[in-house]
């Protein structure tokens, strides 16, 4: 049988680990895996940082930059490092350098809001990190999102009335004209698809 989605690559289904080990080595498809996975959580950091949604894209692209200049250089050294952390330090980091370019600008153009957020920088960029449910919901949502994006219209709906609904698959199958079997498959499918997207997250 034809499988309901297919989105993960032979390259991106290695383990955690080894999506670090291809974007040190500048595998194109594991840098675009990476992107994808951790765009919506550096766009997550950004907005809290207090920049607006233009703002925080912009920034999102230099923290991607910056990454891939300084991937190579990435190791877990002592107990508590993580790629995460890493990453989101990077962020802090551009977000910071952001907001002293714009606050050079003309008041005319946001100098003064950015030197009013400078000025917050203690409030704002405080060492303790966003909530790790918050940032695990991100991430799973981006890995669910990926998968579905890439299923069958109908096996998509299935899904998602089955497992997030919680209708029944028998009157699931008769409303979309599909077999009980063909919707427990699909499920089936379906959640194993966002298992191989978990495995990509790095472990952190």
């Amino acid at each position: 049988m034809t499988d309901d989605c297919v989105v993960f690559n032979e390259a991106s289904e290695k383990t955690s680990e080894s999506l670090v080990v291809l974007m040190k080595a500048k595998d194109q498809e594991a840098w675009q895996r990476f992107v994808q996975l951790y765009g919506p959580l550096v766009y997550h950091w950004c907005r809290r940082f207090g920049l607006q949604e233009a703002e925080a894209a912009d920034v999102g692209q230099e923290v991607f930059r910056t990454v891939s200049g300084s991937i190579a250089g990435f190791q877990r050294n002592q107990k508590g490092d993580s790629f995460r952390g890493w990453l989101r330090t990077i962020t802090r980091t551009r977000t910071i350098d952001f907001l002293r370019r714009k606050a050079k600008e003309p008041e005319a153009v946001g100098g003064s809001d950015a030197q009013a957020m400078l000025l917050d920088l203690p409030a704002n960029f405080v060492d303790e990190p966003v909530s790790p449910d918050d940032e695990e919901q991100i991430l799973v949502r981006r890995v669910s999102d990926l998968v579905l994006e890439n299923c069958k219209p109908e096996s998509r709906q299935a899904f998602l009335r089955v497992v997030v609904a919680g209708e029944h698959p028998s009157s699931v199958a008769a409303d979309l004209g599909m077999t009980v079997n063909a919707v427990y498959l699909a499920k089936s499918h379906i959640l194993r698809r966002i298992r191989e997207g978990f495995a990509q997250l790095v472990n952190d």
